[in-house]
């Protein structure tokens, strides 16, 4: 890609429903930020740009960035994390796997709480790729060894603990065991701060007496808050 086509994407993108300010792509070409902003809308799959997604985000993945800015460390982060999803997407899983590695190298090599990137939402999406290869026993043997750091740590809003339990809990309904399943969701679910507006609709999900139980799981994803919406402590 060159700037000329940076150009005609970003005012593809403008155009769109999206419309984003012009102002997020200011750096130009040659600003990595830039670039990083313009491939995740060319990513949102109605503007159907995913190979130039890929393209401008592989761009970012050997920029140098200063560790000490947290913004800069959380604006790669993402871009690693979306890279990621998009060769998840095709099923490059190995490529997918290399950059989610990357991107909780980067962010478990400082100690920012960022505005946007949930730690353990990182590690989630590392430990879906390694359920993808077929490699359960190593994303469980990282999700007990998150439990056994962090449970008895006085940190009640826990974004670790929320995904391993909420991953446990989806091997669970795969095996078709629905009370071992609700149990973990439970667990995963007292390490997320829930406004109360919202307990109802969850309690309603969990009391569901079929045995559809990733239906149920379901179900419960969308009656809880947007975890990027709602307070963490780590």
């Amino acid at each position: 890609m060159n700037s000329h086509e940076f150009h005609e994407l970003t005012h593809y993108v403008m155009d769109s429903p999206a419309s984003p300010p012009a102002s997020l792509f200011a750096g130009g070409f040659d600003d990595w930020r830039s670039r990083a902003r313009l491939a995740h809308f060319l990513a949102m799959p109605e503007l159907k740009k995913h190979d130039e997604a890929i393209e401008l985000f592989r761009s970012v993945v050997e920029v140098e960035i200063d560790e000490e800015n947290p913004e800069q460390v959380e604006e790669k982060v993402y871009a690693l994390q979306r890279l990621s999803s998009c060769l998840r997407e095709d099923k490059k899983y190995d490529d997918a796997l290399h950059y989610i590695n990357l991107a909780v190298q980067l962010v478990e090599s400082t100690d920012y709480l960022y505005k946007y990137i949930l730690r353990g939402e990182v590690w989630a999406d590392r430990w879906n790729l390694l359920y993808n290869k077929q490699d359960i026993e190593t994303a469980e043997n990282e999700i007990n060894e998150k439990i056994r750091v962090f449970e008895n740590l006085d940190v009640k809003h826990n974004s670790y603990l929320y995904y391993g339990y909420r991953f446990k809990a989806q091997l669970m309904a795969t095996g078709l065991m629905k009370e071992e399943a609700l149990n973990y969701m439970r667990k995963a679910l007292s390490f997320m701060d829930i406004p109360e507006k919202y307990k109802p609709a969850i309690e309603k999900a969990f009391s569901a007496t079929h045995n559809n139980v990733a239906w149920i799981l379901n179900t419960i994803d969308h009656a809880c808050p947007s975890p990027e919406k709602i307070h963490w402590d780590i």
